[in-house]
């Protein structure tokens, strides 16, 4: 009941629960994984993702189990997800997690996190408890444990000897056993208080000891047990234990380890019983305080033995020593032996609840002990007629009464050990399965007197002694000791049926491990059922594999008659379109079924497996058909291919076919892969791979012909004419020069990868640059030709691959090395040992090196805007120049990766030589080490020259533009290339302001530091003078149109629109009778006017004033600066009518008279009441000045005499009466000094007159204003 009680316990309840549930979860995900997911997705799917989840769920519940930290449980679950889901998220187009390598990049940034956050609580921790690591790390005081070593060994040495009884049975009955692990012998402790008997009480047992050490100590006194001994009786096994484990608290350690050892090595059934052993004189006259202490430590050890053992025992409690009471010997000296073997004591029911508590374990003690004592009540009279000593009868009467007395002491001992307890399991029932009364021997001078008694008190009065409760007689004579100590000995009280009737019968009452024994069930359970299922396996492996190779041999015997049919075919019809299909049945004949015949599965194993002797039979067989049917094609072939480059007279073509056809005839040095490549090559260009559907069938059957040693057996000899013919067609070319387009080809399959310009310029997004050049667009610069394919591909393989070429060079001309017509090593006296080819194919590839880089330096430009697009605007270049400008700054990306890779020659160190030699007194060979630096040094000199000559030389100028020296490799503050970038920069800035200036309406200034630059660019190296020039002059052009277009569109809507309301349609500059005033006339043409205030702020810097008609500066159409002839006419008329610089109109003019009609008399002139008269007689010219000081101006000519019915002259009035008098002159002439001379005509009658200052070159003043338009007038 306590079991069910404790089970169904919240606490049990909840693990059960959580348990229950991740069973659940286990379930879902094995069973409903495959149903769960997104779309089409279903992550769970698989076998391998199920299991990763289920074995998440137990580590996560192991986790809770043992309290492991959250974020531990949380990042492996994160891991899981990311391992398993990863692969399936999509973000944007793609799978960023669909790959190994992302997700374990992940996982580990997630274990990274984990690591550091745990590192930072453990600090944390530290910080809160300094002390958390002297667990780990801190040295702890070494404590002798030689006793319990001692206790670990006795425990250890009694579990191996009973070991032995278990291997004298059979293997088949130790196999098949159920039974306990560790023998059948029950397993008894005793404990008790020192001096209590518990070796004694053994070996007075009546137990059989077959071990002679053991048996020669019966019936004997033993000494005090040292640390614990165990006994090994026939029908069980008593660990004795020393007194001190119950008195001393310090031995707290050894009693540990008896209880480890003990569980150590019987973990099910740890102990059978334990016996408790308390003599007399450990309980009787003990106070409450006393026997209480006593109590406590006993139901101690039997609570850590039953809590660290795991196993519910039965206690027996023997009181020893009895006959230590009064009488005890005389009252029971009449028993016979077998009347003294019987049990006198209570035996207690097992397996049913006994009420435990305090008050009724004490009465039932009581009860039991009641009737002990009654029987001897019952028996003293009999007893006391049967004896004769009046001191044996006296003694024997005491018996009861000290009796009783005991029982007192020996109930409240019991109770206190086994009563009830609400915290383990002695709450369901007690431990105590009786308590007994025993005497071992009976020395006779230790017998108790109790001065409790009536008729010891007399005699203690009588004597007038002053006792203890409790004493001891005096010893015994001397005489009389060695025969005492015999019949002592030798006589054995209430032992024998106690051991053999209760103990050694109860050794099934103890309740087994039962966690262990599960355990250890399970363990021989599985391991049966594993090997059973072993067996199963393996005779249904052996049965189905006889079944599928028995129909692995049928499919095979049908292929190998299918293929009997189709060789008849072939040696009948003699097809070679038939022939790959014959080498397919030939090499898939041992196939089965997707079978893996090198590599079968298990089902085809066990033994009889004949799939491996099949593959070797139709191996040889396929071999067979290669080099009887399918090498023949193939020499023939190269054949026919030499013949025709032969023809062809191309020597690379000549040169692979000579060698193709001579390492197919057995010359040569054989190169597989090559071979194999080649002649797949040519018979594709022949079109003979057709029968063969796909070139790697070809290709597979090229590698195993060629995998075979013996591929060439029955190969044909080659045609030794046609060799000889394409090798003299070889050596009209220059061996240097073959040698070297071979070393090119070899190398371009080891070259880094091609160079692009976006690599060059390390452009993310938005490539601004293009090559003109379609070919280096497309493909890029060839790796080979870069800084790293010379110093990591060819000067590192040039030596290797000349050798190699060399070599094959001279068997397929062949030569030997000396007729190779390649020269050997040379000395030179200023550059040391040289090797002419090295350095002949060295400058070969220096040349096409500096020519490569010099065309595509040269092809480099900036991309165009489309032309789709408004060329107009300014964002193009505003886009190109940022850019430039920007940090990573492609043209500076550009420039530095020009410079390093047209920078061959690496500096060496300067004390290179100095780093490898030693002293004197160094190495004994410390000259050949100078020797050899000193020619290391030679020949990087060397090299270092042929570089620069070769290539450094030709790119100086670029070097020297962008680091500012020869060496320079990045643009240094002060170079051209800082400079031009700090130029663009600030072109970048005016741009982004002009831009910003003409959206707002504005006219910016233009500058022409770009224009400069520009200019400049024509001596730049390569690629800059075409890359930045047309940059600046298409901005600077773009903006100029922009500045003229919006300029256009400002006068037209600022000065035009006040010319449109004041002057336009008004006179003088219509004829209208309309007039413009004065100071609507000064206002817009004056110094300073609306006109000249436009201009002067925004057109003086932009125009070119000197120019007819005026034009904006740079590249302007001329139909963009129609608009400034508003300006220029303007400009006219400022200087005709505002003369002297005036801000008012002021015209200062003279007149003159050369001729006068004879009709006419006098002529009168009249200008704002300046008159002049003027007769005919000599020509004096007048000044005046207009306008005039009147308010009202006039003008007026008259002549005399008048004429009858005519008007006499002209007159006109208001402020333009000058400009319409002006109108009436009917032709101007121009008088000998040069001036201009006015013609009127009055009434038929001439007038000349002759002015100056009313003119404008060659041309009326008023002319100027008729001329004249508003600015966006139509």
């Amino acid at each position: 009941m306590f079991n069910l009680n404790r089970m169904f316990s919240l606490r049990s309840f909840k693990v059960v629960m959580v348990i229950a549930f991740f069973m659940l979860i286990i379930a879902a995900v094995w069973f409903l994984g495959p149903l769960l997911g997104f779309g089409d997705t279903r992550p769970l799917a698989g076998v391998e993702a199920r299991v990763i989840y289920i074995v998440l769920a137990l580590l996560c519940l192991i986790g809770l189990w043992f309290n492991v930290p959250s974020f531990l449980l949380l990042a492996t679950t994160a891991c899981v997800v990311v391992w398993t889901i990863g692969p399936y998220l999509l973000i944007g187009e793609s799978y960023p997690l669909s790959g190994i390598a992302p997700r374990a990049s992940l996982v580990g940034a997630i274990l990274l996190v984990t690591l550091l956050y745990g590192g930072w609580k453990l600090l944390l921790a530290l910080k809160n408890n300094p002390k958390l690591l002297d667990a780990f790390f801190g040295s702890k005081e070494v404590k002798s444990d030689d006793d319990v070593s001692e206790v670990n060994a006795a425990i250890r040495d009694a579990a191996a000897y009973i070991r032995q009884l278990r291997k004298n049975g059979t293997w088949l009955k130790r196999f098949f056993s159920f039974g306990k692990m560790h023998g059948e012998l029950p397993w008894y402790m005793i404990i008790g208080t020192q001096g209590a008997g518990k070796t004694t009480a053994i070996l007075s047992s009546g137990q059989h000891f077959p071990l002679p050490e053991q048996l020669s100590r019966v019936c004997k006194e033993s000494a005090p047990t040292r640390n614990c001994e165990c006994w090994f009786a026939n029908d069980a096994l008593f660990i004795d234990t020393a007194g001190k484990y119950l008195d001393s608290s310090d031995e707290q350690p050894e009693w540990d380890g008896i209880i480890k050892a003990v569980k150590k090595y019987r973990p099910i059934e740890a102990i059978n019983g334990v016996i408790v052993a308390i003599g007399v004189t450990d309980v009787m006259g003990k106070n409450k305080t006393e026997l209480y202490d006593l109590a406590a430590k006993v139901r101690a050890r039997l609570d850590a033995m039953r809590s660290k053992l795991g196993v519910r025992f039965p206690v027996y409690m023997l009181i020893t020593k009895l006959d230590r009471l009064m009488g005890f010997a005389e009252y029971f000296r009449s028993l016979t032996e077998q009347e003294r073997e019987q049990v006198w004591g209570v035996t207690f029911p097992w397996g049913e609840e006994v009420n435990t508590g305090i008050g009724d374990l004490r009465e039932r003690v009581g009860a039991e002990f009641a009737l002990l004592e009654n029987r001897l009540e019952k028996a003293m009279t009999v007893r006391q007629q049967e004896e004769y000593s009046n001191t044996d009868r006296k003694r024997m009467y005491v018996l009861p009464q000290d009796f009783r007395m005991l029982l007192d002491s020996v109930t409240e001992v019991a109770q206190t050990i086994f009563f009830a307890s609400r915290y383990d399991e002695n709450q369901g029932y007690t431990s105590l399965r009786g308590i007994y009364f025993v005497s071992s021997h009976q020395p006779e001078n230790t017998v108790m007197v109790n001065n409790g008694t009536l008729m010891q008190k007399w005699r203690n009065y009588i004597a007038n002694r002053h006792t203890v409760p409790l004493a001891y007689p005096a010893s015994l004579a001397g005489e009389s000791e060695a025969l005492v100590r015999d019949v002592a000995w030798g006589r054995h009280y209430f032992l024998k049926s106690l051991f053999f009737d209760i103990i050694l019968k109860d050794g099934d009452l103890v309740r087994r491990n039962l966690r262990v024994e599960s355990k250890y069930r399970f363990q021989n359970f599985f391991g049966h059922t594993l090997c059973i299922a072993a067996c199963c396996w393996l005779l249904s492996g052996i049965y189905h594999s006889y079944h599928h190779n028995g129909g692995y041999l049928v499919a095979v015997g049908q292929k190998t008659t299918r293929l009997e049919a189709e060789v008849k075919s072939y040696q009948q019809a003699a097809n070679p379109g038939r022939l790959p299909l014959l080498l397919n049945l030939a090499h898939y004949l041992p196939e089965f079924n997707g079978l893996d015949v090198l590599h079968p599965d298990l089902p085809f194993r066990y033994g009889l497996y004949v799939g491996k002797r099949l593959t070797q039979d139709a191996d040889g067989l396929y071999h067979y058909f290669l080099q009887r049917l399918l090498f023949p094609q193939i020499e023939q072939q190269a054949h026919e291919a030499l013949q025709n480059a032969v023809y062809e007279r191309d020597p690379t073509t000549i040169y692979n076919a000579l060698k193709r056809y001579l390492m197919l005839a057995g010359q040569g040095q054989f190169d597989r892969a090559w071979l194999v490549s080649e002649i797949a090559r040519q018979w594709d260009n022949a079109g003979k791979l057709q029968p063969y559907e796909e070139r790697s069938l070809f290709i597979a059957h090229l590698e195993a012909l060629f995998s075979r040693p013996d591929w060439r057996q029955y190969g044909q000899q080659p045609d030794k004419n046609l060799v000889t013919e394409a090798r003299e067609i070889l050596n009209r070319n220059t061996p240097v020069n073959r040698l070297y387009a071979r070393v090119i080809t070899q190398m371009q399959a080891e070259a880094p990868e091609n160079l692009t310009l976006s690599k060059m310029t390390d452009e993310d997004a938005g490539q601004i640059f293009t090559l003109t050049d379609e070919a280096l667009a497309e493909k890029g610069m060839p790796g080979l030709f870069t800084w790293e394919g010379y110093h990591h591909v060819f000067k590192k393989k040039l030596g290797d691959s000349v050798r190699a070429l060399q070599a094959e060079d001279s068997w397929v001309m062949g030569n030997s090395e000396a007729q190779s017509g390649l020269k050997s090593l040379k000395v030179s006296r200023s550059s040391g040992i040289v090797d002419p080819t090295h350095e002949a194919l060295m400058t070969l590839y220096l040349k096409e090196y500096t020519r490569r880089w010099q065309a595509f330096l040269q092809s480099i430009r900036l991309k165009s805007e489309d032309a789709g697009q408004n060329n107009t605007g300014l964002s193009f270049d505003i886009y190109m120049l940022r850019t430039l400008v920007s940090t990573h700054s492609p043209l500076v990306n550009l420039a530095r990766r020009a410079v390093r890779e047209t920078t061959l020659a690496v500096d060496q160190q300067d004390n290179l030589l100095k780093n490898q030699r030693v002293s004197s007194s160094g190495l004994s060979n410390s000259r050949l080490v100078d020797a050899a630096s000193k020619l290391n040094l030679a020949l990087a000199a060397q090299e270092k020259k042929a570089l620069r000559q070769g290539v450094d030389n030709y790119f100086v100028p670029l070097r020297e533009f962008v680091g500012g020296g020869e060496k320079g490799m990045g643009a240094a503050s002060g170079t051209k290339l800082h400079q031009i970038m700090g130029v663009l920069n600030d072109q970048y800035t005016l741009l982004v302001i002009s831009d910003s200036a003409i959206k707002n309406g504005n006219l910016p200034s233009v500058s022409d530091a770009g224009q400069r630059l520009s200019a400049e660019s024509a001596v730049w190296p390569d690629p800059f003078k075409y890359i930045i020039a047309p940059l600046l002059n298409g901005a600077y052009r773009r903006v100029n149109h922009q500045i003229v277009y919006s300029s256009n569109k400002t006068i037209a809507s600022g000065p035009g629109e006040v010319c449109r309301n004041t002057l336009q349609g008004r006179y003088p500059f219509a004829d209208n009778s309309e007039e413009v005033s004065l100071r609507d006339f000064e206002r817009f043409f004056a110094t300073g006017g609306v006109l000249d205030d436009y201009f002067q702020k925004k057109l003086a810097d932009k125009v070119d004033t000197t120019a007819r008609p005026w034009r904006y500066r740079g590249d302007i159409n001329t139909q963009d600066s129609e608009a400034l002839d508003v300006f220029e006419k303007a400009a006219a008329i400022r200087s005709a009518f505002f003369q002297n610089g005036g801000r008012t109109p002021g015209i200062d003019f003279s007149v003159s008279i050369p001729y006068l009609d004879p009709s006419i008399t006098q002529l009168n002139l009249n200008f704002d009441g300046s008159v002049m008269g003027y007769s005919h007689g000599p020509v004096t010219p007048k000044l005046f000045h207009w306008p005039g000081a009147r308010a009202e101006s006039v003008v007026n000519m008259s002549t005399k005499p008048r004429i009858l019915g005519q008007e006499n002259g002209l007159t006109f009035t208001g402020p333009w009466a000058l400009m319409r008098w002006l109108d009436t002159v009917n032709d101007i002439a121009t008088s000998p000094g040069g001036q201009p001379v006015l013609l009127f005509n009055l009434h038929q009658r001439p007038v000349k007159i002759e002015v100056t200052g009313l003119t404008w070159n060659d041309e009326l003043i008023v002319d100027l204003l008729k001329n004249f338009n508003c600015p966006g007038a139509f």
